[in-house]
């Protein structure tokens, strides 16, 4: 298991919108996705994490990750992910 890594994203969308979209994306991508406006969690090919939403904020926790991906590519993917 790796570090626990935190990402912050500004968020140029609503929190619902924002979420919509990461729901929709996990769901066809094969990974879980449980949470709302204001926080939750993802979890799927290897990958674990969790979000939080303070205002346009969002905070992006990965708990997990493949040890052979390096962070470079988790960062762009899971920016992709939710904005």
């Amino acid at each position: 298991m790796s570090k626990i890594k935190t990402y912050q994203v500004a968020l140029s969308k609503e929190p619902s919108v924002v979420i919509e979209k990461a729901r929709k994306t996990a769901g066809s991508n094969g990974f879980e996705f449980a949470g709302d406006e204001m926080e939750g969690r993802f979890a799927g090919k290897g990958l674990q994490g969790r979000y939080r939403i303070e205002g346009a904020q969002m905070s992006i926790m990965i708990d997990k990750k493949p040890l052979i991906l390096p962070w470079s590519l988790i960062e762009s993917s899971i920016k992709s992910f939710f904005v």
